[in-house]
């Protein structure tokens, strides 16, 4: 072999080298972001979920995951805007939750739906009806953080709680609708999870190929 098909042969193998390197990296790198930007989201959604029947009568803690119909609603007492158009981005509405209340951040995409069973709500309370316009959502309970503790608080007061009541029930929590962030978590972190694996054996087989020929 002359000194020209040696050096064909060589630079294909670097060639083939700096492809299968390419390819790894690809893998890990995609795995990876997939992974890390979609992990908390699928744990939650693995989770057993609560209803929501359970959670007016029990209560919650941080971290449940919670899914299903919502059958009654309080005033939406909070509104989070954009700062930079003003407008609203998201809804907070009060619910029952255990002896006390808890908050429900909703997007505005539900506002309609959740006005409605508001008002069949104050129809329940008056003649004993319960609403039929229930909606479903898909969250996870988290702490209620900012002005929200002050405003739902201000709420209760004007509902009739008394201040003793309202600080015997604690730091309230939050459940934030997040169905499509768990809807795209149950695809993408299985998805990393795969490439991530697929990255990792080849690196495996690649480093075993260098040691056989070494």
């Amino acid at each position: 072999m002359d000194w020209k098909q040696g050096w064909k042969e060589d630079w294909k193998q670097d060639l083939m080298r700096m492809i299968a390197t390419i390819v790894v990296i690809g893998l890990l790198g995609a795995g990876a972001v997939l992974l890390l930007s979609n992990g908390k989201n699928f744990l939650t959604a693995v989770k057993p979920a609560y209803d929501m029947d359970y959670v007016i009568e029990n209560g919650t803690r941080k971290g449940m995951h919670i899914a299903g119909e919502v059958p009654f609603i309080y005033d939406c007492f909070a509104e989070m805007e954009n700062t930079g158009n003003n407008e609203v981005t998201a809804y907070y509405y009060a619910i029952p939750s255990g002896d006390g209340m808890m908050v429900l951040q909703l997007p505005t995409s539900m506002r309609d739906a959740a006005e409605k069973l508001l008002e069949e709500t104050v129809d329940y309370l008056g003649t004993g009806i319960p609403p039929v316009s229930v909606f479903s959502i898909e969250g996870y309970v988290k702490k209620a953080e900012g002005r929200l503790p002050y405003l739902l608080s201000q709420y209760m007061t004007e509902m009739g709680y008394s201040e003793e009541e309202i600080e015997a029930m604690g730091e309230p929590l939050m459940i934030q609708d997040a169905g499509r962030s768990l809807d795209r978590a149950r695809v993408y972190a299985p998805v990393g999870m795969i490439l991530l694996g697929l990255g990792i054996l080849a690196s495996v087989f690649a480093i075993y190929r260098m040691t056989r020929r070494s």
